[in-house]
Protein backbone atom coordinates (compact mmCIF):
# COMPACT_ATOMS: atom_id res chain seq x y z
CA UNK A 1 0.00 0.00 0.00
CA UNK A 2 1.45 3.41 -0.94
CA UNK A 3 2.34 5.74 1.93
CA UNK A 4 -0.18 8.48 2.63
CA UNK A 5 0.85 12.07 2.98
CA UNK A 6 0.45 13.09 6.61
CA UNK A 7 -0.81 16.66 7.14
CA UNK A 8 1.47 18.99 9.09
CA UNK A 9 -1.35 20.84 10.84
CA UNK A 10 -4.06 19.33 13.05
CA UNK A 11 -6.97 19.34 12.87
CA UNK A 12 -6.85 18.86 9.11
CA UNK A 13 -9.58 19.38 6.54
CA UNK A 14 -9.93 15.62 6.05
CA UNK A 15 -13.52 14.46 6.57
CA UNK A 16 -14.37 12.47 9.68
CA UNK A 17 -15.54 9.49 7.63
CA UNK A 18 -12.17 9.32 5.89
CA UNK A 19 -10.32 9.49 9.21
CA UNK A 20 -12.47 6.68 10.61
CA UNK A 21 -11.66 4.55 7.56
CA UNK A 22 -7.97 5.27 8.15
CA UNK A 23 -8.37 4.27 11.80
CA UNK A 24 -9.91 0.94 10.76
CA UNK A 25 -6.94 0.31 8.47
CA UNK A 26 -4.17 1.30 10.85
CA UNK A 27 -5.21 0.95 14.50
CA UNK A 28 -5.54 -2.17 16.60
CA UNK A 29 -9.01 -2.59 18.06
CA UNK A 30 -7.80 -2.75 21.63
CA UNK A 31 -11.24 -2.37 23.23
CA UNK A 32 -13.80 -3.53 20.70
CA UNK A 33 -15.12 -1.50 17.74
CA UNK A 34 -13.60 1.91 17.09
CA UNK A 35 -15.81 4.67 18.50
CA UNK A 36 -17.30 6.88 15.74
CA UNK A 37 -16.99 10.07 17.82
CA UNK A 38 -13.78 11.90 16.95
CA UNK A 39 -12.98 14.42 19.67
CA UNK A 40 -12.02 17.91 18.56
CA UNK A 41 -11.75 19.72 21.90
CA UNK A 42 -12.83 19.56 25.53
CA UNK A 43 -13.34 21.96 28.40
CA UNK A 44 -14.77 21.46 31.88
CA UNK A 45 -17.62 18.97 31.65
CA UNK A 46 -17.97 19.27 27.87
CA UNK A 47 -16.52 17.52 24.82
CA UNK A 48 -17.07 18.59 21.19
CA UNK A 49 -16.62 16.34 18.17
CA UNK A 50 -15.22 17.40 14.79
CA UNK A 51 -18.69 18.35 13.56
CA UNK A 52 -19.18 20.68 16.53
CA UNK A 53 -21.67 18.50 18.42
CA UNK A 54 -21.50 19.07 22.17
CA UNK A 55 -21.53 16.25 24.72
CA UNK A 56 -21.82 16.29 28.49
CA UNK A 57 -18.95 14.04 29.53
CA UNK A 58 -20.30 12.15 32.53
CA UNK A 59 -17.40 9.70 32.24
CA UNK A 60 -14.77 12.31 33.23
CA UNK A 61 -12.53 11.14 30.42
CA UNK A 62 -12.45 7.56 31.73
CA UNK A 63 -12.22 8.96 35.30
CA UNK A 64 -9.03 10.90 34.62
CA UNK A 65 -10.49 14.39 34.16
CA UNK A 66 -11.86 14.43 37.69
CA UNK A 67 -11.42 18.21 37.95
CA UNK A 68 -12.70 18.90 34.45
CA UNK A 69 -11.14 18.82 31.02
CA UNK A 70 -8.24 21.22 30.42
CA UNK A 71 -8.51 23.26 33.65
CA UNK A 72 -6.40 26.42 33.68
CA UNK A 73 -4.14 25.26 36.56
CA UNK A 74 -3.27 22.14 34.57
CA UNK A 75 -2.32 24.18 31.50
CA UNK A 76 -0.19 26.47 33.65
CA UNK A 77 1.60 23.52 35.27
CA UNK A 78 2.39 22.00 31.87
CA UNK A 79 3.81 25.25 30.52
CA UNK A 80 5.85 25.87 33.68
CA UNK A 81 7.33 22.40 33.55
CA UNK A 82 8.06 22.44 29.84
CA UNK A 83 10.18 25.56 30.20
CA UNK A 84 12.45 23.62 32.59
CA UNK A 85 12.56 19.81 32.23
CA UNK A 86 10.13 17.48 30.52
CA UNK A 87 12.08 14.29 31.10
CA UNK A 88 15.35 13.43 32.81
CA UNK A 89 15.68 9.81 33.95
CA UNK A 90 13.88 7.46 36.29
CA UNK A 91 17.15 7.34 38.24
CA UNK A 92 17.42 11.12 38.63
CA UNK A 93 15.17 13.13 40.92
CA UNK A 94 13.93 16.72 40.74
CA UNK A 95 12.41 18.96 43.39
CA UNK A 96 8.96 18.51 41.85
CA UNK A 97 9.16 14.74 42.30
CA UNK A 98 10.27 15.02 45.93
CA UNK A 99 7.60 17.62 46.73
CA UNK A 100 4.85 15.52 45.13
CA UNK A 101 5.87 12.55 47.26
CA UNK A 102 5.84 14.72 50.37
CA UNK A 103 2.44 16.27 49.67
CA UNK A 104 0.83 12.99 48.69
CA UNK A 105 1.98 11.31 51.91
CA UNK A 106 0.66 14.30 53.89
CA UNK A 107 -2.85 13.41 52.67
CA UNK A 108 -2.56 9.76 53.72
CA UNK A 109 -2.48 8.15 57.18
CA UNK A 110 0.97 8.59 58.83
CA UNK A 111 1.56 4.83 58.70
CA UNK A 112 1.98 5.20 54.93
CA UNK A 113 5.41 6.80 54.76
CA UNK A 114 7.06 5.83 51.47
CA UNK A 115 5.89 6.56 47.93
CA UNK A 116 7.03 5.92 44.37
CA UNK A 117 5.83 7.69 41.22
CA UNK A 118 4.88 5.77 38.08
CA UNK A 119 2.92 6.24 34.85
CA UNK A 120 -0.19 4.05 34.92
CA UNK A 121 -2.62 2.29 37.21
CA UNK A 122 -1.49 -1.11 35.94
CA UNK A 123 2.08 -0.27 36.94
CA UNK A 124 0.85 0.81 40.36
CA UNK A 125 -0.79 -2.58 40.83
CA UNK A 126 2.39 -4.34 39.77
CA UNK A 127 4.52 -2.37 42.23
CA UNK A 128 2.03 -2.87 45.06
CA UNK A 129 1.92 -6.63 44.59
CA UNK A 130 5.65 -6.98 44.06
CA UNK A 131 6.53 -4.91 47.12
CA UNK A 132 4.13 -6.91 49.31
CA UNK A 133 5.57 -10.20 48.08
CA UNK A 134 9.19 -9.19 48.48
CA UNK A 135 8.63 -7.63 51.91
CA UNK A 136 6.85 -10.67 53.31
CA UNK A 137 8.69 -13.44 51.47
CA UNK A 138 5.28 -14.79 50.47
CA UNK A 139 4.07 -15.15 46.89
CA UNK A 140 0.30 -15.81 46.75
CA UNK A 141 -2.33 -13.09 46.41
CA UNK A 142 -6.06 -12.53 46.80
CA UNK A 143 -8.39 -10.34 44.75
CA UNK A 144 -12.14 -9.88 44.63
CA UNK A 145 -14.45 -11.13 41.91
CA UNK A 146 -15.66 -8.37 39.59
CA UNK A 147 -12.57 -6.35 40.46
CA UNK A 148 -10.42 -4.40 38.01
CA UNK A 149 -6.76 -3.55 38.54
CA UNK A 150 -5.23 -3.29 35.06
CA UNK A 151 -4.09 -5.26 32.04
CA UNK A 152 -0.42 -6.01 32.67
CA UNK A 153 0.35 -9.58 33.72
CA UNK A 154 0.25 -9.21 37.50
CA UNK A 155 -2.63 -6.75 37.45
CA UNK A 156 -4.64 -8.93 35.08
CA UNK A 157 -4.12 -11.93 37.35
CA UNK A 158 -6.04 -10.22 40.18
CA UNK A 159 -8.68 -8.77 37.81
CA UNK A 160 -11.67 -11.09 37.83
CA UNK A 161 -13.75 -9.94 34.88
CA UNK A 162 -14.75 -11.62 31.58
CA UNK A 163 -11.78 -9.92 29.88
CA UNK A 164 -9.64 -12.67 31.49
CA UNK A 165 -11.08 -15.14 29.00
CA UNK A 166 -8.94 -16.31 26.11
CA UNK A 167 -5.59 -15.27 27.59
CA UNK A 168 -4.46 -18.67 28.81
CA UNK A 169 -3.66 -19.81 32.35
CA UNK A 170 -3.16 -17.08 34.95
CA UNK A 171 -0.19 -17.21 37.33
CA UNK A 172 -0.61 -19.77 40.10
CA UNK A 173 -1.33 -18.73 43.65
CA UNK A 174 -4.01 -16.16 42.85
CA UNK A 175 -7.40 -16.46 44.56
CA UNK A 176 -10.71 -14.58 44.47
CA UNK A 177 -13.14 -13.62 47.22
CA UNK A 178 -16.84 -13.31 46.29
CA UNK A 179 -17.69 -9.71 45.44
CA UNK A 180 -19.69 -7.59 47.92
CA UNK A 181 -22.60 -7.51 45.49
CA UNK A 182 -25.48 -6.94 47.93
CA UNK A 183 -28.03 -6.41 45.14
CA UNK A 184 -27.25 -9.92 43.85
CA UNK A 185 -25.44 -11.58 46.73
CA UNK A 186 -23.21 -14.36 45.32
CA UNK A 187 -23.82 -16.52 48.41
CA UNK A 188 -27.52 -15.62 48.77
CA UNK A 189 -27.11 -13.82 52.09
CA UNK A 190 -28.67 -10.61 53.39
CA UNK A 191 -26.81 -7.62 54.81
CA UNK A 192 -26.40 -6.84 57.71
CA UNK A 193 -27.42 -10.24 59.08
CA UNK A 194 -24.79 -11.88 56.86
CA UNK A 195 -21.93 -10.61 59.01
CA UNK A 196 -19.86 -10.15 55.85
CA UNK A 197 -20.06 -13.84 55.03
CA UNK A 198 -18.72 -13.17 51.53
CA UNK A 199 -15.37 -12.32 53.13
CA UNK A 200 -15.35 -15.20 55.60
CA UNK A 201 -16.46 -17.81 53.06
CA UNK A 202 -13.91 -16.51 50.58
CA UNK A 203 -11.06 -16.50 53.07
CA UNK A 204 -11.93 -20.04 54.16
CA UNK A 205 -11.75 -21.12 50.51
CA UNK A 206 -8.37 -19.40 50.14
CA UNK A 207 -7.11 -21.16 53.27
CA UNK A 208 -7.83 -24.59 51.81
CA UNK A 209 -6.65 -23.81 48.25
CA UNK A 210 -3.36 -22.05 48.83
CA UNK A 211 -0.10 -23.92 48.59
CA UNK A 212 1.98 -21.20 50.22
CA UNK A 213 1.42 -18.12 52.32
CA UNK A 214 -0.63 -15.20 50.99
CA UNK A 215 1.28 -11.92 50.68
CA UNK A 216 -1.46 -9.48 49.73
CA UNK A 217 -5.16 -8.87 49.24
CA UNK A 218 -6.11 -6.14 46.76
CA UNK A 219 -9.49 -4.44 46.44
CA UNK A 220 -11.12 -1.30 45.09
CA UNK A 221 -13.10 0.52 47.80
CA UNK A 222 -15.88 0.75 45.22
CA UNK A 223 -15.72 -1.94 42.52
CA UNK A 224 -16.27 0.37 39.59
CA UNK A 225 -15.64 -1.39 36.28
CA UNK A 226 -17.10 -4.65 37.58
CA UNK A 227 -20.56 -3.21 38.13
CA UNK A 228 -20.39 -0.16 40.42
CA UNK A 229 -20.48 -2.23 43.61
CA UNK A 230 -20.30 -0.20 46.80
CA UNK A 231 -19.41 -2.48 49.71
CA UNK A 232 -21.71 -2.05 52.72
CA UNK A 233 -20.57 -0.08 55.77
CA UNK A 234 -17.98 -2.00 57.76
CA UNK A 235 -16.95 -4.28 54.90
CA UNK A 236 -13.41 -2.95 54.54
CA UNK A 237 -12.89 -3.01 58.31
CA UNK A 238 -13.95 -6.67 58.39
CA UNK A 239 -11.63 -7.46 55.48
CA UNK A 240 -8.81 -5.61 57.26
CA UNK A 241 -9.34 -7.79 60.35
CA UNK A 242 -9.36 -11.04 58.37
CA UNK A 243 -6.17 -10.01 56.58
CA UNK A 244 -4.50 -9.15 59.89
CA UNK A 245 -5.34 -12.59 61.27
CA UNK A 246 -3.42 -14.16 58.38
CA UNK A 247 -0.56 -11.67 58.09
CA UNK A 248 -1.85 -10.53 54.69
CA UNK A 249 -0.98 -7.01 53.48
CA UNK A 250 -4.07 -5.06 52.42
CA UNK A 251 -3.74 -3.10 49.16
CA UNK A 252 -6.41 -0.49 48.41
CA UNK A 253 -6.63 0.45 44.72
CA UNK A 254 -7.89 4.05 44.62
CA UNK A 255 -7.37 4.48 40.86
CA UNK A 256 -11.04 5.29 40.24
CA UNK A 257 -12.04 6.55 43.68
CA UNK A 258 -9.17 8.69 44.97
CA UNK A 259 -8.67 12.46 45.26
CA UNK A 260 -12.19 13.51 46.17
CA UNK A 261 -14.27 11.48 43.73
CA UNK A 262 -16.42 9.94 46.51
CA UNK A 263 -16.42 13.00 48.78
CA UNK A 264 -13.47 11.92 50.94
CA UNK A 265 -9.91 12.43 49.75
CA UNK A 266 -9.67 8.62 49.60
CA UNK A 267 -12.64 6.27 49.59
CA UNK A 268 -11.15 3.91 52.19
CA UNK A 269 -11.47 6.71 54.78
CA UNK A 270 -15.21 6.07 55.15
CA UNK A 271 -14.48 2.69 56.78
CA UNK A 272 -11.85 4.16 59.12
CA UNK A 273 -9.11 1.72 58.13
CA UNK A 274 -5.43 2.09 57.35
CA UNK A 275 -4.25 0.08 54.33
CA UNK A 276 -0.72 -1.30 54.09
CA UNK A 277 -0.44 -0.06 50.50
CA UNK A 278 -2.44 2.46 48.46
CA UNK A 279 -2.32 2.57 44.65
CA UNK A 280 -3.36 5.79 42.93
CA UNK A 281 -3.59 6.90 39.30
CA UNK A 282 -6.12 8.50 36.90
CA UNK A 283 -7.12 11.68 38.81
CA UNK A 284 -3.52 12.19 39.92
CA UNK A 285 -2.50 12.96 36.34
CA UNK A 286 -5.62 14.83 35.22
CA UNK A 287 -5.40 13.11 31.83
CA UNK A 288 -1.61 12.72 31.81
CA UNK A 289 0.21 9.46 32.65
CA UNK A 290 0.91 9.62 36.37
CA UNK A 291 0.42 7.06 39.12
CA UNK A 292 1.73 6.49 42.62
CA UNK A 293 2.06 3.76 45.22
CA UNK A 294 2.32 4.59 48.93
CA UNK A 295 3.25 1.97 51.53
CA UNK A 296 4.28 1.49 55.14
CA UNK A 297 7.87 1.60 56.31
CA UNK A 298 7.74 -2.12 57.07
CA UNK A 299 6.86 -3.00 53.50
CA UNK A 300 9.28 -0.52 51.94
CA UNK A 301 12.19 -1.59 54.13
CA UNK A 302 11.43 -5.30 53.79
CA UNK A 303 11.12 -5.10 50.02
CA UNK A 304 14.34 -3.08 49.67
CA UNK A 305 16.19 -5.46 52.00
CA UNK A 306 15.16 -8.37 49.80
CA UNK A 307 16.33 -6.72 46.57
CA UNK A 308 13.21 -4.90 45.32
CA UNK A 309 13.67 -3.30 41.88
CA UNK A 310 11.14 -1.68 39.55
CA UNK A 311 12.24 0.55 36.68
CA UNK A 312 10.47 2.08 33.72
CA UNK A 313 11.60 4.90 31.46
CA UNK A 314 8.95 7.28 32.78
CA UNK A 315 9.13 7.03 36.55
CA UNK A 316 9.83 10.25 38.45
CA UNK A 317 9.10 12.51 35.49
CA UNK A 318 9.47 16.18 36.55
CA UNK A 319 6.76 17.31 34.12
CA UNK A 320 4.26 14.77 35.46
CA UNK A 321 5.17 15.64 39.04
CA UNK A 322 4.31 19.29 38.36
CA UNK A 323 0.93 18.15 37.07
CA UNK A 324 0.46 15.90 40.10
CA UNK A 325 1.13 18.78 42.49
CA UNK A 326 -1.55 20.77 40.69
CA UNK A 327 -4.04 17.91 40.86
CA UNK A 328 -3.47 17.51 44.61
CA UNK A 329 -4.16 21.21 45.11
CA UNK A 330 -7.40 20.91 43.13
CA UNK A 331 -8.37 17.78 45.07
CA UNK A 332 -7.86 19.50 48.42
CA UNK A 333 -10.00 22.42 47.29
CA UNK A 334 -12.85 20.20 46.10
CA UNK A 335 -12.82 18.09 49.25
CA UNK A 336 -12.95 21.24 51.38
CA UNK A 337 -15.84 22.55 49.27
CA UNK A 338 -17.57 19.13 49.39
CA UNK A 339 -18.06 19.25 45.62
CA UNK A 340 -18.57 15.51 45.11
CA UNK A 341 -20.84 15.15 48.15
CA UNK A 342 -23.02 18.12 47.26
CA UNK A 343 -23.33 17.48 43.54
CA UNK A 344 -23.49 13.73 44.04
CA UNK A 345 -26.53 14.15 46.29
CA UNK A 346 -28.24 16.23 43.61
CA UNK A 347 -27.46 13.67 40.90
CA UNK A 348 -28.42 10.65 43.01
CA UNK A 349 -31.66 12.30 44.13
CA UNK A 350 -32.55 13.03 40.52
CA UNK A 351 -31.83 9.44 39.50
CA UNK A 352 -34.01 8.26 42.38
CA UNK A 353 -36.87 10.37 41.06
CA UNK A 354 -36.40 8.83 37.61
CA UNK A 355 -36.54 5.35 39.15
CA UNK A 356 -40.06 6.07 40.42
CA UNK A 357 -41.24 6.40 36.80
CA UNK A 358 -39.04 3.82 35.10
CA UNK A 359 -39.31 0.17 36.12
CA UNK A 360 -36.12 -0.83 34.33
CA UNK A 361 -34.01 1.05 36.88
CA UNK A 362 -33.39 -1.75 39.34
CA UNK A 363 -30.79 -0.18 41.58
CA UNK A 364 -28.90 3.08 42.04
CA UNK A 365 -25.66 2.86 43.99
CA UNK A 366 -22.33 4.48 44.60
CA UNK A 367 -21.03 7.47 46.53
CA UNK A 368 -20.29 11.08 45.72
CA UNK A 369 -19.87 11.54 41.98
CA UNK A 370 -19.24 7.85 41.31
CA UNK A 371 -22.70 6.42 40.76
CA UNK A 372 -24.16 3.44 38.96
CA UNK A 373 -27.50 2.30 37.58
CA UNK A 374 -28.35 -1.39 37.25
CA UNK A 375 -30.96 -2.11 34.59
CA UNK A 376 -33.50 -4.91 35.06
CA UNK A 377 -36.43 -6.21 33.04
CA UNK A 378 -38.67 -5.61 36.06
CA UNK A 379 -38.28 -5.21 39.80
CA UNK A 380 -40.13 -8.38 40.73
CA UNK A 381 -37.69 -10.78 39.05
CA UNK A 382 -34.68 -8.42 38.93
CA UNK A 383 -33.62 -10.16 35.72
CA UNK A 384 -30.65 -8.29 34.23
CA UNK A 385 -31.48 -6.16 31.19
CA UNK A 386 -28.25 -5.64 29.22
CA UNK A 387 -30.17 -4.76 26.04
CA UNK A 388 -31.90 -1.92 27.87
CA UNK A 389 -28.62 -0.65 29.33
CA UNK A 390 -27.03 -0.47 25.87
CA UNK A 391 -30.08 0.94 24.07
CA UNK A 392 -30.63 3.72 26.60
CA UNK A 393 -26.89 4.46 26.64
CA UNK A 394 -26.98 4.93 22.86
CA UNK A 395 -30.04 7.14 23.07
CA UNK A 396 -28.35 9.33 25.68
CA UNK A 397 -25.30 9.58 23.48
CA UNK A 398 -27.42 10.75 20.54
CA UNK A 399 -28.86 13.44 22.81
CA UNK A 400 -25.41 14.59 23.92
CA UNK A 401 -24.73 12.72 27.16
CA UNK A 402 -21.77 10.38 27.60
CA UNK A 403 -21.93 7.67 30.28
CA UNK A 404 -20.34 4.20 30.33
CA UNK A 405 -21.75 0.69 30.29
CA UNK A 406 -19.18 -0.88 32.60
CA UNK A 407 -20.83 -4.25 33.15
CA UNK A 408 -23.41 -5.99 31.01
CA UNK A 409 -26.40 -4.19 32.52
CA UNK A 410 -24.78 -1.51 34.66
CA UNK A 411 -23.92 2.11 33.91
CA UNK A 412 -21.21 4.19 35.52
CA UNK A 413 -22.10 7.88 35.86
CA UNK A 414 -19.12 9.96 36.96
CA UNK A 415 -19.07 13.62 35.88
CA UNK A 416 -16.16 15.88 36.80
CA UNK A 417 -16.27 17.44 40.26
CA UNK A 418 -16.70 20.79 38.50
CA UNK A 419 -20.15 19.82 37.18
CA UNK A 420 -22.78 22.49 37.91
CA UNK A 421 -26.47 22.21 38.78
CA UNK A 422 -27.66 23.02 35.26
CA UNK A 423 -25.46 20.30 33.76
CA UNK A 424 -26.77 17.73 36.25
CA UNK A 425 -30.36 18.72 35.54
CA UNK A 426 -29.71 18.58 31.80
CA UNK A 427 -28.23 15.09 32.12
CA UNK A 428 -31.25 13.89 34.11
CA UNK A 429 -33.57 15.26 31.44
CA UNK A 430 -31.63 13.38 28.74
CA UNK A 431 -31.74 10.13 30.72
CA UNK A 432 -35.49 10.55 31.29
CA UNK A 433 -36.15 11.16 27.57
CA UNK A 434 -34.02 8.17 26.61
CA UNK A 435 -35.69 5.86 29.13
CA UNK A 436 -39.13 6.99 27.95
CA UNK A 437 -38.19 6.36 24.32
CA UNK A 438 -36.96 2.85 25.14
CA UNK A 439 -40.00 1.90 27.21
CA UNK A 440 -42.43 3.15 24.55
CA UNK A 441 -41.09 0.73 21.91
Amino acid sequence: MPKREVPDVFPSAVETSALLELAEETLLRHAGPIDPVLVDRASGTLIWDREGKEYLDFTSGQLCATFGHNPAPLREAILASFTRTVHSSSLLLSEEVIRLGERLLALLPPELSKVTLLSTGSEATEVALKAAKMATGRWESVGVSRSYHGHTAGAAAVTFLPRRLGTGPAPSGVHALPAPYCFRCPIDAQYPDCGFACIDVGMTAVDVQRTGEVAACIIEPILSTGGMLKPPAGYLAHLRARCDERGIQLIIDEAQTGLGRTGDMFAFESDDIVPDIVALSKSLGGGFPLAAVAMTDNIAEGAERNGFRFLTSHMNEPSMAMIGLTMLALARRHVEEQSATRQGERLESGLGTLAQDHEIIGDIRGRGLLLGIEFVTDRSTLEPAPDAAVAVWRACRERGLLVQVVSENVWRIAPPLTVDDDEIDRSLSIVHESLTEFESR
